[in-house]
């Protein structure tokens, strides 16, 4: 964060801040020789080069006569030279022009001409002359002020103060002398004595009452001077903690300067008290509901803490003010644009870039970091998601700050380009030009702080050397919450997650880190394995903020019940039920492979993760599951005729087949498997045994795919035919297999997903979706097998038994299927806030190829009944798919229905009924059957 140091050089009891407003509000913009004798004038009167001041200030005025805050200057500066005749002139000479200001007015009264003794800084005389009464009282205590008077011009500050004390005692009536009292302890910087003598001379019964609380203000922003100056100290020497009570007794004793309360929003946010902040700026914008830099700057803060909505409406009230120029209006924009950024909403943030100027690099950098797609950090943190910068300076009229994007730094040369380049994630440039940084000022903290920054986001090298920095650093200073903070996160980054805890752990020992350390601190157990120790602290995180001593607000509480959910998990089931097609989920492994014809398949699993097993590198998940076929339609094929294996002839004969699969328990396959998701890439993979359960898994037809071995047999029937009688040919031959009761097979598979806003929400109604996969996987099954080979009778189906065969069946497959849809989610809280609707576009392609044979086959009887057939037969390996491949690809719309369920005080929902609707059409491949038509799926996760 950029701090521009800022005292408060106050030009007097005259200056009204909200009548320079006013004025300044109505009057032309100063131009060409006007402004920049004006410039010249206010420079020399901060350097206190109070005559040239008058000088360019008359020179302004002689273009520009209209503007009060010229006149004033020029008078101020005349009273400073001690020329109270000619600073009087000067104010009543403007009013004559015909410039009705209250100050111009307040002037004339104030810098009256007063004898025999030479006024104070606040007006009051000892002239006996001018005394309203000629009271007793008035009588005993005049000797004393005119003494207190002559003491006060002879800079005897500490005898005035007495005297004028005691004459105002005897008669509290005479309102000069309490000012003359003032001015005594004023004079000698006693500014708290002057308050309370303030407070005392009012309960006395003074009658300019109002002229000393005007006073009390004047000494309060004067008493406030100081904290403010320490407290910009302390932030400077990065001690937030300390500037905090600082910068809150600026404030309470200033509050009407806005740089006091943005110093103290500011140190409650480095003191990693964001909340705090927020509230400070709430009691702001209370005093001043237009102040740009407050709300800005609370509308970064509710985005700091995760209050999305609450923060775009602030950024929306600034962005909506008429009276910003381009410039300020350029910033707010930004900065709009970073907090969108920061809580992922690509769409505000896209709308928002929309009508600024493609050419300027700030605009460069976000639509850069749009592209790139990077997911926002969580939770965010200074590093991650940084504060606006503040450009603050010292006016004639009070302090004035502005709010700039972060990675407007303020700072100039390789600082500055560090800065900008870690705004925009280029985090090797940053650590490259932070190293100039600290080379040319190895005393600058904030450089090394920098550098240490940049060094925390780079390569593992790089990040090892920061944590050497952090753990120097904490050595200088070892209760620094931030920094031990800081090295837990790079710790955590770094895969050291039980360091991770000690440092979380030491912060909040120091008693100076936020109560949410704890969150950190459960997501390091989480880390190290450890998720039954990181669910009872995320538990007890919860009651500490029903009990009031921790305050979440309600998505931060959404995130801990949420992360409480996940971790808890150590089973769950699923059963889904797909028609025509099915996908794999994120807990259902195997092909999402679509089929030809109507089919309805079902599949259900049971898995364990053990708690021990899983940490931050990974989640380990034991499973069993079963899968049939409930429901098949069939397919058709029809055909023009028959081409004889031997000769190729073709023959007509036109047909139609149909075919379908065994449905029900027969159909069943049961699986026990392992899968190990890869924690932050989206991998997943996964080996499981595969065990034929169902009698129709182990029995089916084999048909050779060579038309050579086609050939062969057909030749074998007409030799064995030639022997036999006419009544006892062959009419050809249908051979089935069968498997024995343990077959099985292997299925290994790797996974790709992503997923983004599959989540419910509860802080927006609506929010962009997408979800794909990608499934690459190789099935084997090699079991023995008996083979019987058939005679057919006229319709192709099986007539007499010819003999029998053993051998194996060996079947490879592997394949490849894809999914992505691509929508937007809409909760509906008009039926109930857990019901999500996704409609979406959906494209779906796979690809399979297929290899099965039948291996080492031996007839084992039969054979002396059909001598010639046997010994025709082939005597190789049988292929009965030719290395078949096939491809398909489809697009079309589709609608999802998921309503959650099994929700508590904890726990956010842990179950859902999940509907989905898609209607596909083929642009593409072979197989176009697979691609086309409805695909349903309905999942029960439990």
């Amino acid at each position: 964060m950029n701090f521009t140091r800022t005292t408060s050089l106050l030009l007097g009891a005259w200056l009204s801040c909200a009548a320079v407003s006013a004025f300044a509000a109505e009057e032309v913009p100063l131009e060409g020789v006007a402004w920049g004798e004006a410039s010249r004038a206010y420079s020399n009167y901060e350097a206190g080069r109070y005559r040239e001041a008058v000088q360019h200030a008359d020179g302004a005025l002689k273009f520009r006569p209209d503007v009060v805050r010229l006149h004033l200057l020029k008078i101020y500066a005349l009273e400073k030279l001690g020329q109270r005749a000619q600073a009087r002139q000067a104010a009543q000479a403007a009013i004559k022009q015909g410039l009705r200001d209250p100050a111009l007015q307040r002037a004339v009264v104030n810098l009256q001409p007063v004898a025999p003794v030479r006024r104070t800084a606040s007006g009051a005389t000892a002239s006996a002359a001018s005394a309203p009464t000629t009271s007793a009282a008035y009588r005993r205590g005049f000797p004393i002020a005119t003494k207190a008077y002559a003491s006060y011009n002879a800079n005897a500050f500490q005898e005035a103060e007495r005297g004028a004390e005691q004459a105002f005692r005897i008669d509290p009536s005479q309102g000069a002398w309490a000012m003359l009292w003032l001015d005594a302890l004023e004079a000698q910087q006693r500014w708290a004595d002057a308050a309370q003598a303030v407070d005392t001379a009012i309960k006395l019964g003074a009658p300019n009452a109002n002229d000393l609380q005007a006073r009390r203000q004047t000494l309060n922003r004067r008493m406030a001077i100081r904290p403010a100056e320490q407290a910009y100290q302390a932030l400077i020497a990065n001690r937030p903690g300390d500037a905090v009570p600082l910068a809150r007794e600026a404030a309470r004793l200033a509050p009407d300067i806005a740089s006091h309360r943005l110093l103290l929003v500011t140190s409650l946010l480095l003191d990693n008290q964001p909340a705090a902040a927020e509230q400070a700026a709430d009691q702001a914008l209370q005093d001043d509901d237009e102040s740009t830099v407050m709300l800005v700057m609370r509308g970064y803060l509710r985005q700091f803490q995760g209050k999305t909505q609450a923060a775009q409406s602030d950024f929306d009230a600034a962005l909506a003010q008429d009276w910003l120029d381009e410039e300020q209006l350029r910033n707010v924009r930004l900065i709009a644009i970073d907090g969108a950024l920061a809580s992922g909403d690509q769409a505000r943030a896209e709308a928002l870039l929309a009508p600024m100027d493609k050419t300027d690099d700030a605009v460069i950098r976000r639509q850069k970091t749009l592209a790139d797609g990077r997911t926002p950090a969580a939770p965010l943190t200074l590093a991650s998601y940084p504060s606006p910068s503040q450009s603050c300076q010292d006016t004639p009229y009070g302090t004035q700050c502005e709010l700039l994007p972060a990675d407007t730094n303020g700072a100039t040369g390789p600082a500055g380009e560090a800065y900008a380049a870690y705004g925009r994630q280029d985090f090797q440039e940053a650590i490259d030009k932070a190293r100039l940084a600290v080379d040319q000022e190895p005393d600058n903290v904030n450089f090394q702080r920098l550098l240490t920054t940049a060094l925390a986001s780079g390569n593992d090298a790089q990040a090892a050397e920061a944590e050497q920095r952090m753990s120097d650093a904490i050595a200088r200073t070892p209760s620094d919450a931030d920094l031990l903070m800081q090295r837990g996160y790079l710790r955590m980054r770094m895969r050291e997650p039980a360091r991770a805890r000690e440092d979380f752990r030491a912060a909040q020992d120091t008693g100076k880190a936020p109560k949410t350390v704890a969150l950190d601190e459960a997501y390091a157990l989480s880390a190290m394995g450890e998720n039954p120790a990181a669910v009872r602290q995320l538990k007890s995180v919860i009651d500490k903020d029903d009990a009031g001593e921790l305050k979440l607000d309600p998505q931060q509480r959404y995130n801990t019940r949420n992360a409480i959910t996940g971790l808890d998990r150590e089973w769950g089931a699923t059963l889904s039920l797909g028609y025509r097609g099915a996908r794999p989920s994120t807990s259902v492994s195997g092909a999402g492979l679509s089929t030809a014809g109507d089919a309805v398949f079902s599949t259900a699993e049971a898995y364990w993760r053990p708690s021990q097993l899983n940490n931050q590198n990974g989640m380990l998940e034991v499973y069993g599951r079963l899968t049939n076929t409930l429901y098949d339609s069939g397919g058709k094929l029809e055909s023009d005729g028959f081409i004889d294996p031997c000769s190729r002839a073709f023959t007509a004969n036109a047909r139609t087949t149909e075919s379908s699969s065994v449905t029900g328990f027969p159909s069943t396959i049961g699986s026990l498997g392992v899968r190990y998701m890869l924690s932050d890439t989206g991998f997943t993979f996964g080996l499981e045994r595969r065990f034929f359960i169902g009698s129709a898994t182990r029995e089916g037809t084999a048909f050779p795919a060579s038309r050579t071995d086609q050939c062969s047999i057909q030749q074998a029937i007409q030799r064995e035919n030639q022997r036999r009688a006419q009544d006892d040919q062959i009419n050809g031959l249908l051979t089935r297999y069968k498997l024995g009761g343990s077959a099985g097979g292997w299925l290994a598979y790797t996974t790709y997903g992503f997923y983004h806003g599959t989540e419910r929400r509860m802080d927006v109604p609506s929010w962009f979706t997408t979800e794909a996969y990608s499934q690459l996987g190789y099935s084997l099954e090699d079991n023995s097998a008996k083979y019987t080979l058939y005679d057919v009778d006229s319709n192709g189906k099986a007539s007499r038994e010819l003999m029998q065969a053993n051998g194996s069946l060996r079947r490879e497959q592997l394949f490849l299927s894809n999914e992505i849809r691509v929508g937007r989610s809409y909760r509906i809280d008009a039926i109930s806030p857990n019901l999500v609707a996704f409609p979406h576009i959906v494209g779906a392609a796979d690809w399979i190829w297929q290899k099965d044979q039948a291996t080492g086959l031996k007839v084992s009887s039969g054979a002396e009944n059909f001598p010639v057939l046997a010994a025709g037969l082939p005597d190789k390996n049988l292929s009965l798919t030719n290395d078949a491949r096939s491809w398909s690809m489809g697009v079309g719309p589709g609608l999802n229905l998921r309503y959650w369920f099994r929700e508590d005080h904890y726990h956010t929902p842990r179950s859902y009924l999940d509907w989905s609707m898609q209607y596909r059409l083929p642009i593409g491949g072979g197989a176009t059957e697979r691609a086309k038509g409805l695909f349903m799926n309905l999942t029960l996760s439990y």
